[in-house]
């Protein structure tokens, strides 16, 4: 995972970064207007970039599908990578079936899906033979949830992997995220990006990348 070339590489999608209300590539404007979602132009910039960033044989795991938004963007021009979503379609109406009729009607393949609790899946080895180059948490957002959503993550993390969160403005994920770190010497926060509540909601309720580093001697 090319950690280094994301830094670099995301001010450049904007005008004015993070000022700007949408990036100059507005490929993600469809996905927005026609794929329910709680996200924005930005933010599914941000994760088509990591996803860009993947290293050969590398993944993008992808734990809460929703309706597939994040997916669809994180996938438009990066179709050569390997994609795994987690999600139990518990939440609103979300479905497998919608997930997969969005990624039709966008021209996607669709990728690999995994349907149940990811904090069951995961540990369990549902995600065989996984490098993980991008590991895109949007799920239970309690903060419980929230350090075991990255804990779970850990075995199968790439040197270099990034861990993104979403809702990072809320105060029990900005809290777990704390206790993630100062917990995990091995996980470094490159990015901070307030959202709505913070005054850009062209952010959403705000990002943060984590980067996943090789073992200290």
């Amino acid at each position: 995972m090319d950690a280094d070339r994301f830094l670099e590489e995301l001010p450049r999608l904007f005008e004015d970064f993070p000022r700007s209300e949408h990036p100059r590539d507005r490929r993600f404007q469809p996905v927005v207007e026609s794929v329910k979602n709680l996200a924005t132009e930005n933010t599914l910039a941000l994760l088509n970039l990591a996803a860009s960033c993947l290293g050969p044989e590398e993944a993008y795991v992808e734990i809460g599908v929703y309706h597939g938004a994040s997916l669809i963007s994180s996938m438009l021009g990066n179709e050569d990578k390997r994609f795994v979503g987690v999600d139990s379609f518990g939440f609103r109406d979300a479905s497998l079936e919608g997930v997969e009729a969005n990624l039709e009607r966008f021209g996607l393949p669709r990728p690999e899906i995994l349907v149940g609790d990811a904090f069951e899946l995961v540990p369990g080895g549902a995600i065989e033979e996984s490098s993980v180059g991008v590991w895109y948490y949007d799920a239970a957002h309690d903060f419980d949830s929230q350090v075991r959503g990255l804990q779970i993550a850990e075995p199968l993390l790439v040197p270099g992997a990034l861990m993104i969160v979403d809702d990072t403005d809320w105060d029990r994920v900005e809290r777990a995220m704390d206790a993630y770190l100062a917990e995990q010497p091995r996980a470094t926060r490159i990015l901070t990006i307030d959202g709505k509540t913070r005054g850009q909601p062209q952010w959403w309720e705000g990002m943060q990348v984590l980067r996943w580093d090789q073992a200290s001697a």
